[in-house]
């Protein structure tokens, strides 16, 4: 139990740390997936690592930020905390079906980051909250979400996922799989639109989309040092489409969007 305690309390700074890795919202989709819950215990880890993503979403341009990743999860996953799946509540669960409530954060954009954000202003932090609908087995794990935003912006994202897990080795988990994140206009009006006012300083026309839409694939590689120690590979690449991809800051950047992990995870518990 101290070595519980003492694990989750290491993972508090994680919380803080959270903005490196949340800039785009690419990367929690391209975390690699390892299969179903454990049934009958805790688990706490943490992940450190590094992430070269784009410096928004829509950019040509890459930045390498740190990474911290914690993962708590109750028995059955009844509580979890993780950088793939946000903090959320599974409330249903029948074999390997299992659905319940998750809450993740969208962390603003600030028009400092890159040139092609000049005069279009910064969008503040926002929550998104929402259900899943998840299906594991040893082999297979699919999971759909949808989340209503709050906080920066009003608009409504859904993600889709599958992942083909693979265990060449004792020592090695892989897994690849498809992608697929749709935002509504609210989503694209406030990540890709330009209004009358951001036209006026910027210098790009206004731009008003209806949609966005990302399609990727995504894949991950998990070395088992030992009883605690685990080195993550992981990776994404994709494309924007739908009315988002004509955004001027698209235009300017790329549709072609992707991302690459690496961390050195610790186990606390069990």
């Amino acid at each position: 139990m101290n070595r519980l305690l003492r694990g989750l309390a290491a993972l508090l700074p994680c919380l803080l740390a959270a903005p490196a890795w949340a800039q785009t919202g690419l990367a929690p989709q391209a975390a690699p997936a390892l299969g179903q819950p454990q049934q009958d215990r805790w688990r706490v880890g943490i992940a450190i690592g590094a992430l070269l993503s784009p410096d928004y979403l829509g950019s040509n341009d890459f930045i390498v930020r740190p990474l911290a990743s914690p993962d708590i999860r109750s028995p059955n996953d009844t509580f979890f905390l993780s950088f793939r799946d946000g903090l959320g509540t599974t409330l249903l669960r029948d074999g390997g079906l299992s659905a319940g409530l998750v809450l993740k954060p969208r962390f603003g954009r600030d028009q400092d980051d890159n040139a092609a954000l000049a005069g279009m202003g910064d969008i503040r932090i926002s929550g998104e909250g929402g259900a899943f609908l998840s299906y594991g087995t040893r082999e297979w794990l699919a999971r759909g979400e949808v989340r209503q935003a709050f906080g920066g912006y009003s608009g409504v994202v859904a993600e889709a996922r599958l992942d083909r897990i693979f265990r060449p080795r004792q020592d090695l988990i892989l897994s690849t799989g498809p992608r697929l994140s749709w935002g509504n206009s609210g989503f694209a009006e406030t990540w890709f639109g330009v209004d009358p006012s951001q036209s006026q300083r910027s210098g790009y026309a206004v731009f008003t989309p209806n949609d966005y839409w990302f399609a990727a694939v995504a894949g991950g590689a998990t070395w088992v040092i030992n009883d605690r120690w685990a080195l993550i590979a992981f990776g994404e690449v994709g494309q924007i489409f739908g009315d988002s991809a004509d955004s001027p800051l698209v235009q300017r950047g790329s549709a072609t969007q992707g991302v690459v992990g690496l961390t050195l995870a610790y186990r606390f518990w069990p």
